[in-house]
């Protein structure tokens, strides 16, 4: 190799280095969200874990690089493919970061979907100043390149010794010893060290379960109980219903209708925000302490229509399976009025909980959440005045400027000071909310005064009084409520981001307010036993109980296609993809092992399968 190669591979191995530091100064975000590291070995562990972990993704341009190098000996070709892929993962780590420290979940097909999807504002909202920042942030790790090769062409020659053989020596022990422990701590469920794999991105460690136990290096006790936590779903073959639905048709058939707000919390449902909705509240069924079966917009509606744990939800899409409630409405005739301001293909609703309803209207017409929100209510005061009094609907109301902070732009704002504009990259836990909350509190205004318009036509035109309506939510939305630096939706299952408003208007019941907890897998049992005549039981397809009768529940499944948890009175288990877990309190505080009840735990994790054949 030419004196000159030499002295070219030194630079780009000092420029890796020089980027390895801005690598380990984004990690620290990461290491914020480890707890319970204080033991005597925990501390230790993190630095050989982290250094290992982040230098190993950080040397992944430098290998590339070399690659190319070796391929073309062109310096040119190498340095920009260098910059490109130095800036490109620096870019990733940091949005991840980013989107960790709101939500709690690394950067995946599925949420690459939602960033950049035909639903891409169903979290991650950008707003001009977001992308401007996101721009001068590239540019500047640019100019840092640039940099980075000016120094290291002024600072590294022949003779530099940059002790690269004791540096990856060091490196392949760090990775030996991190990866031993973990194996331990995993075999041994030591969650302390087994945290990291859900912290840290593309942590993927070793873990060697059958070999640790036969060296007799387990806790067989922690195991047996551990094992309850084991989820069984390996066969995809679905048994729904488990019986044949029977039903007894009325001979005096109940319109009902549905209207769902998205991203809105139970205790943002008063006289002040929702005015409307308050005012007719006073005449329903309403039941205060209600939880969505989900923190996601896929996970909340699934459980509404299905009344089962949208743990079903990649399966039943992948099948096409639509939920016994809406076959049986279209069975006993209901014309279906479906009008969202969400686009019904992305999540794709029109493959599971609308997969058999014909001419499924996609897509609404706008440029905002709000100009959405005014077009479906155009729809539905349209198609409502064309329906056949003598056939009962079906209508489903899905409204997005909550969701959005949007409204209008010649809105009347009731609640200031509020923000212009919403930038999420400054949500994090010293952010005060207060004017954020504002804006969220008029966009939900402005919803409610759309449902006002619904309500009072239903009304002018006699037809409410025939008309069972529900409104509701597919989940919460959190402002930093428990000083975690949670913010939205999709991060935890606190009652924050799962609490939601449920009301139900029967003109043949008399108001009342539920006090006793209910949740979203109720609607479906309870519309299908009092309003379609259904005669099974309900375990033959929900998860649910009647909301007009008392019951009480010890635990529940709450979650989505991938990621759920077990909530119980006081505490709430997380379940992850990864096959770890943990148990928090209901402010997300962590909590020992032995407060979980692995016994209950592992019911509800039998249960959770009901629908599975074996």
């Amino acid at each position: 190799m030419k004196k000159m190669d030499s002295v070219f591979l030194k630079q780009l191995y000092a420029v890796f280095v020089f980027n390895l530091l801005i690598l380990f100064i984004i990690a620290l975000q990461y290491i914020k969200f480890l707890e319970n590291i204080d033991g005597f070995f925990l501390k230790p562990y993190l630095i050989v874990t982290a250094t290992s972990h982040f230098f190993l993704i950080g040397a992944l341009p430098l290998l590339f690089s070399l690659l190319i190098y070796f391929t073309t000996q062109s310096k040119i070709v190498t340095k920009t493919i260098n910059i490109i892929l130095s800036v490109f993962i620096l870019v990733v780590v940091k949005l991840d970061a980013t989107i960790f420290e709101q939500f709690r979940y690394h950067i995946s097909p599925i949420v690459l979907k939602l960033v950049f999807g035909k639903r891409a504002s169903d979290i991650f909202q950008f707003s001009f100043t977001n992308i401007v920042l996101a721009l001068l942030f590239i540019v500047g790790l640019v100019l840092l390149q640039l940099f980075f090769y000016f120094l290291s062409n002024k600072k590294v020659n022949q003779d530099s010794n940059l002790r690269l053989k004791p540096t990856l020596v060091l490196f392949t022990l760090f990775v030996l010893l991190s990866n031993v422990i973990y194996a331990w701590s995993d075999a041994n469920y030591f969650r302390p060290v087994t945290q990291f794999k859900n912290v840290f991105p593309l942590y993927y460690p070793l873990t060697a379960d059958s070999l640790m136990m036969k060296l007799n290096l387990v806790d067989k006790e922690k195991i047996r109980r551990n094992e309850k936590m084991t989820i069984d779903n390996e066969s995809k073959n679905i048994k729904y219903p488990l019986n044949a639905i029977t039903a007894k048709k009325s001979n005096t058939q109940k319109n009902i209708l549905y209207i769902v707000i998205d991203s809105w919390r139970k205790d943002f449902m008063s006289e002040q925000i929702t005015p409307n909705i308050y005012k007719f509240s006073k005449n329903c069924q309403l039941f205060q302490n209600h939880l969505s079966g989900s923190n996601m917009t896929t996970g909340g509606i699934f459980t509404i229509f299905y009344g089962i744990p949208a743990t079903y939800y990649d399966t039943f899409t992948g099948q096409q399976i639509a939920p016994v409630f809406i076959n049986e409405l279209q069975r006993q005739n209901y014309e279906m009025l479906i009008f969202s301001s969400s686009n019904l293909e992305n999540p794709p609703f029109n493959r599971n909980v609308f997969a058999n309803v014909p001419n499924l209207e996609l897509f609404t017409t706008g440029e905002t959440p709000s100009e959405r929100d005014i077009e479906i209510n155009k729809k539905w005061l349209s198609n409502i005045e064309k329906t056949d009094n003598k056939k009962p609907f079906f209508g489903f109301l899905f409204y997005d400027s909550a969701h959005g902070f949007d409204y209008p732009k010649n809105y009347k704002l009731p609640f200031s000071p509020s923000l212009s504009e919403v930038n999420f990259l400054d949500l994090n836990n010293d952010y005060n909310p207060k004017q954020l909350i504002n804006r969220y509190k008029n966009s939900l205004h402005f919803v409610d005064s759309l449902v006002g318009e619904v309500l009072l036509n239903l009304e002018k035109r006699g037809i409410l009084k025939n008309t069972i309506v529900v409104i509701t939510s597919d989940h919460g939305q959190e402002f930093n409520d428990n000083k975690k630096g949670y913010w939205q939706h999709g991060g935890n299952f606190s009652d924050h981001q799962i609490g939601v408003p449920l009301l139900i208007f029967d003109a043949s019941k008399t108001p009342k307010i539920q006090s006793q907890q209910t949740l979203h897998y109720d609607i479906a049992p309870t519309m299908m036993k009092n309003y379609l005549g259904i005669k099974n039981n309900f375990i033959d397809y929900s998860f649910g109980q009647d909301l007009y009768q008392s019951y009480h529940r010890e635990a529940f499944i709450c979650g989505y296609n991938q990621r759920f948890a077990i909530i119980e009175k006081n505490q709430i288990i997380n379940i992850y993809p990864s096959g770890l877990f943990d148990a928090t309190d209901k402010k997300l505080n962590a909590l020992d092992d032995s407060k979980i009840n692995y016994d209950r735990v592992s019911t509800e994790l039998k249960n959770m399968n009901r629908f599975y054949k074996k």
